[in-house]
């Protein structure tokens, strides 16, 4: 199973990445997790914003990325 190099989050309001204070270890795990509507503090914009699956990315060691907007 790869392991996780980080996991980031797409700020709802500002629309810029940055690095989630949500990690896992592997690629099994964060697959398996259920996350909805946690809540991070973008510090591009300052503002708290909700993070679900659906507006994370994830890079793991073997090189490959997964989620949303993959593109960088």
């Amino acid at each position: 199973m790869p392991r996780i190099k980080s996991i980031e989050i797409r700020c709802l309001r500002c629309i810029k990445w940055f690095r989630s204070p949500i990690q896992f270890g592997n690629t099994e795990s964060f697959d398996t997790a259920r996350l909805f509507m946690n809540l991070a503090t973008c510090p591009h914009c300052g503002k708290t914003t909700g993070s679900s699956k659906w507006n994370f990315r994830m890079y793991s060691e073997s090189g490959g990325l997964l989620g949303t907007d993959t593109v960088i």
